[in-house]
């Protein structure tokens, strides 16, 4: 049988979670949270963006232009909601455990080892 030589070495994966005593679990939850954040704010970013095209197309159309709008509003109250949910969670971080990236991190809990 031929050795076939090892190109590209041994690829390791970028994503490292320890085991639920050292929090992998906690950043595992706290990836998902800030992903699907960062989701909806490009989501919101892309729909501002459709509602002003759709706004500039409308070539004067009432129904087109109060689409629009209304689609520009809805963007806008989507990504209040996604800030006012950072900034509740800091508040009540803050005060329930006296530190503002407390529920954002979610470093509520530690398990440690029995032995």
């Amino acid at each position: 049988m031929p050795i076939v030589p090892d190109v590209i070495g041994k690829i390791k994966s970028p994503i490292k979670y320890k085991g639920l005593s050292q929090g992998g679990f906690t950043n595992f939850l706290s990836n998902i949270i800030n992903l699907i954040i960062l989701i909806a704010g490009i989501f919101t970013l892309v729909n501002f963006v459709l509602a002003g095209y759709g706004y500039l197309s409308s070539n004067g159309d009432p129904q087109k232009i109060a689409a629009a709008g209304n689609k520009m509003l809805e963007s806008l109250i989507g990504l209040i909601i996604v800030a006012a949910a950072f900034i509740i969670a800091g508040i009540i971080g803050f005060v329930v455990f006296g530190d503002q990236s407390a529920l954002i991190n979610l470093n509520l809990f530690r398990i440690s080892p029995l032995f």
